[in-house]
């Protein structure tokens, strides 16, 4: 269903050179140091807003990082996933690790984000300019090293398509493992039916797809979200997360609200597992790139 869409993640494990703090949740702190970094790259005109760019099109830093121009909406061609969390304070050797997936035409500029990821090592972290070592970047789904030292192993660092099988089940427990932002009609869902989940899920593939592939998915929605409607949640606990972050192009703080849990849905989710087994991948909902939206799929059966 979506091996026209290449991915491929980029493990990066950094080591701490000092002593500091830093925010519990690091996505936003991660997407900010490696946007950064790639814009010293690529952009000859940091002065000038992107959307204001005449270059945009053509910029790296613009399509990864701002999404200008796509006709399919915006949306950003990669994910971040934080797996060292709830870690406010760091000691010189402290260990951080995440999880960078670059989707569809960003894929293949795996070594432009390579670079940005050695980059980090010169720049400080967060408010407290907090400086880190990076020890090695792995392919964590082929368990392979990509660099390690200086050497790099490009070999290792080839996209490759989606695919996934298609799983029988009537129950499973869906955990988010990050803070989720869905909205409908402009308000914060605080929780989360299964057809909220299979919408936005479907809309953003498709999004991501159709900008970053050239491929527009067929699906007849109207039909998938009255199956999706048929399957309920028999048990679900969520909870209200407040979360803001600085934004460079507000040029302040920027309130996200979201919230976190998990719910145990039933029905006939055979034909919507391949989408699920995406979004593992993709993730779900609103800021899905300072890794907004992370969760795990456990089938009963």
């Amino acid at each position: 269903m979506f091996d026209h869409m290449n991915t491929i993640t980029l493990r990066a494990t950094f080591a701490a050179t000092g002593k500091g703090r830093l925010p519990p949740y690091l996505g936003s702190t991660i997407r900010g140091v490696l946007g950064h970094c790639i814009r010293s790259f690529v952009c000859p005109h940091p002065e000038v807003k992107c959307h204001l760019c005449t270059i945009s099109a053509d910029c790296a830093y613009a399509q990864n990082f701002c999404s200008p121009g796509n006709e399919a909406g915006a949306v950003n061609p990669y994910v971040l996933r934080a797996l060292t969390r709830d870690k406010a304070d760091w000691n010189p050797m402290d260990t951080c690790q995440f999880d960078i997936t670059l989707i569809g035409k960003s894929s293949e500029q795996a070594g432009l984000f390579i670079d940005a990821l050695q980059e980090m090592q010169s720049r400080g972290w967060g408010a407290s300019r907090l400086p880190f070592e990076l020890q090695q970047i792995t392919n964590p789904v082929q368990n392979t090293l990509i660099w390690n030292s200086g050497k790099l192993w490009m070999r290792n660092c080839q996209p490759r398509p989606m695919s996934f099988p298609e799983r029988r089940g009537r129950s499973a427990v869906i955990r988010f493992e990050s803070p989720v932002r869905i909205l409908v009609s402009r308000q914060l869902r605080h929780q989360l039916s299964f057809a909220d989940l299979i919408q936005s899920l479907s809309r953003r593939i498709a999004l991501l797809s159709h900008a970053y592939t050239g491929y527009q998915l067929q699906w007849d929605e109207e039909a998938m979200m009255a199956d999706a409607r048929r399957i309920q949640a028999v048990a679900e606990s969520w909870r209200p997360v407040d979360f803001s972050r600085y934004s460079m192009t507000r040029g302040g703080k920027l309130d996200l609200p979201a919230i976190i849990g998990w719910a145990r849905y039933e029905g006939d989710l055979t034909p919507f597992s391949q989408l699920l087994a995406a979004g593992e991948l993709l993730h779900v909902g609103k800021n899905a790139t300072i890794g907004f939206g992370n969760y795990q799929v456990s089938y009963d059966q």
